[in-house]
């Protein structure tokens, strides 16, 4: 029932029979409904992803710090949201807990294990004196195309090459981001490190089976010869570059 109260309120009803759809095709792994207490807990273990499914506009004026931003109103909401990691925590929520409880059952209904949806929504998050950060997000991408041509010169550019791909709203992207930065700087003239959008270049993201973010991949001589999903530290991916020279 709770789908239906929602889009009496507001949900555009493209994304929701979407939700629909898919969610009764498929065997459910119940979600934990949490309180604000536990949903702090468990997320400040840095374990999987917080998700923030509310509009920017609400976003940037108060969010719970480290999380995801994936508008579940946005018509791309299934596409991006199927690229989180599905063996990792997803920590969920909304304004007042009745979007992030649907977004909550689709991911169960669709291989999703570990979800945990913050009952009464940022609203009991505040109410109880868990703090915000107040923040503008991009909700498109401004970063480069690749056509095929270009990405193929890229990664023949050198014999060892780094892609990251990536996207502005997810959050493991942005702690990855750093990391990657201090590579490129490291490996200057040595070896290619570069960052790719997948919103800005989804081709890519399907020729080379992007099914989450962040995800990196390394190439020799042009050919993938190693890939990873996820956060990763600076000594292991540095190993993994150096090994290759």
């Amino acid at each position: 029932m709770f789908i239906y109260r929602y889009l009496n309120m507001k949900v555009i009803p493209l994304v929701f029979s979407l939700i629909i759809a898919i969610t009764f095709s498929t065997k459910a792994q119940a979600p934990k409904n949490i309180d604000s207490k536990q949903f702090a807990e468990l997320s400040a273990t840095n374990e999987g992803v917080i998700l923030d499914v509310r509009t920017p506009g609400e976003y940037s004026r108060g969010h719970i710090e480290g999380s995801t931003l994936i508008d579940v109103s946005n018509r791309n909401f299934v596409d991006k949201v199927s690229l989180l990691q599905k063996d990792k925590p997803i920590y969920i929520y909304c304004l007042t807990g009745s979007r992030s409880q649907a977004v909550a059952n689709f991911l169960s209904q669709n291989g999703y294990s570990k979800i945990y949806n913050l009952t009464y929504g940022i609203i009991e998050w505040q109410r109880y004196g868990f703090p915000i950060v107040q923040s503008s997000v991009p909700v498109a991408s401004a970063n480069k195309t690749f056509h095929t041509a270009e990405f193929n010169q890229l990664i023949g550019s050198k014999e060892v090459v780094l892609i990251s791909f990536h996207a502005p709203w997810c959050a493991p992207c942005k702690k990855l981001s750093p990391i990657i930065d201090r590579l490129r700087n490291d490996y200057n003239g040595k070896a290619v490190i570069e960052k790719i959008d997948i919103e800005a270049n989804s081709a890519l993201k399907n020729t080379y089976s992007i099914q989450s973010i962040p995800g990196l991949v390394l190439f020799k001589n042009g050919k993938e010869i190693w890939r990873h999903t996820g956060l990763i530290s600076f000594e292991q991916l540095n190993q993994q570059i150096n090994n290759q020279l």
